[in-house]
């Protein structure tokens, strides 16, 4: 079970990125009594132990990340205690929390992971009032961790996990599929530079709305590039700046930038040695990425930010990782082929 558990470990470190069910920290908790971040520990079990769902949750300690991905490692000098942590956690939390925490050797760094596990007895919630270092927790106050952040408990968190007790909830992710597509864009410039457009549709086939958090990752290759459109839109715009300047003949509408440019996308890009990684971030006063109706599809939710260049007649491959707290077992995981024709 530990050499089972342990490669899950490595491949979270190596192919996921933090979520309601992930979260990667560059050291230890601290768990000396005068610690001034000690409480920080409490709050963070207590949110990833208040997420509705039966999949393990994890805290991998030692990883240091960039755009939510494991970036590099900070070895560990001394693990600390796993008995220390469970008895700070059982003074101010009930009901208790089940988890373990073990030591993780990847390559040659000393790392550890907390394992949250079977933790169904909602809501988990302080017994007794902690007040220090700015950290203040009140009796029979909470938190919940959603996506990669946390919040305190609210009045429909707590009706919803009463109703988890006596109702069996489904798990959703049969309600959402994606229509994946690729052509020439419309935006002339954009279409002169035989740069494609990968666009991806999300469908709710449920009497229900979802909502969800949801990236794509493309598998790196020499047979194609890929960039986001807003990095594609500035390089045209710099190469008409130059022409314009290299004729003699300054052209100062061309300097403006184009409003496109400085839009917010609501898309990041970021890439590792594999991937190339597109994220959709929500959109201002909301919390998570997108939403669609019952019986409905949201068109184009990474807004037109894929651009994809195939040198040769390739397909490329992509994988679309969709989270939401409706997703009980895990988050969706879907491949696709994605071909150099267009297929609309």
């Amino acid at each position: 079970m530990k050499s089972e558990i342990k490669d899950i470990v490595l491949n979270k470190i190596e192919n996921e990125s933090e979520y309601s069910h992930l979260d990667f920290k560059k050291e230890q908790y601290p768990i000396e009594r005068q610690a001034p971040k000690k409480p920080e520990f409490l709050k963070d079990m207590i949110a990833f132990a208040n997420v509705i769902s039966t999949e393990d949750k994890y805290i991998i300690i030692g990883v240091e990340e960039l755009n939510g991905m494991a970036a590099g490692f900070s070895s560990i000098d001394k693990l600390n205690d796993q008995a220390s942590y469970q008895q700070y956690i059982n003074e101010y939390i009930e009901p208790e929390i089940n988890f373990e925490y073990c030591e993780l050797m990847v390559k040659e760094h000393k790392l550890a992971y907390f394992r949250l596990f079977q933790n169904d007895k909602f809501p988990y919630l302080f017994k007794k009032d902690l007040n220090t270092n700015g950290f203040r927790f009140d009796t029979g106050s909470g938190f919940v961790r959603m996506g990669t952040s946390t919040r305190k408990l609210t009045r429909d968190d707590f009706e919803k996990m009463y109703a988890s007790r006596h109702i069996k909830v489904k798990d959703r992710k049969n309600d959402l599929s994606f229509r994946v597509a690729n052509s020439f864009f419309t935006e002339l410039d954009l279409r002169r530079t035989s740069y494609r457009h990968i666009r991806i549709d999300a469908i709710n086939n449920s009497k229900k709305s979802l909502e969800f958090d949801v990236e794509i990752r493309i598998l790196k290759s020499e047979e194609y590039d890929v960039v986001q459109t807003q990095d594609l839109e500035r390089r045209i715009h710099e190469e008409k700046k130059v022409a314009s300047r290299s004729n003699f003949m300054p052209n100062f509408i061309v300097d403006i930038a184009p409003p496109n440019i400085l839009l917010n996308t609501y898309v990041e890009y970021s890439n590792n040695q594999k991937y190339h990684i597109f994220e959709r971030t929500p959109e201002r006063l909301d919390k998570v990425a997108v939403k669609v109706k019952q019986k409905s599809e949201t068109k184009d939710i990474f807004n037109g930010q894929i651009a994809i260049l195939f040198e040769n007649p390739v397909e490329a491959q992509l994988q679309i990782i969709a989270r939401s707290d409706d997703f009980l077992e895990g988050p969706l995981i879907l491949d696709y082929n994605v071909p150099k024709v267009d297929t609309f």
